[in-house]
């Protein structure tokens, strides 16, 4: 499955928020939980949702869960992050995943800002200790791109402490 390109629209600036993160357990085992899509589902509180579409493809295979293909929205109040999984690249010291967002995928208003992409990166830095790289990638209305960085800075550090609150938790 391809997903088209999002096109900017007037008005609207690219916008990028990087966050990163030190977790000490080894990079596999963050990977693994980050793989499991219940780490997104049962973690969301009503009316916020997050959900993993099985979606066949032309070759009689079903993508599931983080597979490469698999349709994905996560979506409530203010928000619509629709998109599908488009990359899962694992290496020998680490690992990629690509969320790329659809038309239509927006926070807080379709006119203020439109998410392209979700990129979560996880890296080995040690044999016990990772570092995971998340990528936010948007359209954003130019006047309001402070604003949204601002919030981003919120909201991930609240992610690191989620992962390392459930590697604690599997030891």
């Amino acid at each position: 499955m391809t997903i088209p390109t999002q096109v900017r629209p007037p008005g609207f600036t690219d916008h990028a928020f990087d966050f990163s993160c030190t977790i000490d357990r080894p990079w596999r085992a963050v990977w693994d939980w980050l793989l499991e899509p219940d780490t997104f589902v049962k973690g969301q509180f009503w009316p916020f949702r997050v959900e993993f579409l099985d979606t066949p493809s032309e070759d009689g295979s079903v993508a599931r869960g983080f597979d490469v293909g698999t349709l994905n929205a996560h979506h409530g109040p203010f928000m619509n992050f629709c998109g599908v999984v488009t990359r899962v690249e694992i290496g020998e010291a680490g690992a990629v995943r690509d969320l790329e967002y659809a038309y239509g995928a927006y926070a807080l208003a379709f006119r203020l800002i439109r998410p392209v992409l979700l990129r979560i990166e996880v890296k080995e830095v040690a044999e016990q200790r990772c570092r995971v790289d998340v990528r936010v990638e948007s359209f954003v209305r130019s006047w309001f791109g402070s604003i949204w960085t601002l919030a981003q800075r919120c909201f991930w550090p609240s992610f690191g402490r989620m992962v390392r609150r459930a590697m604690r938790a599997r030891t």
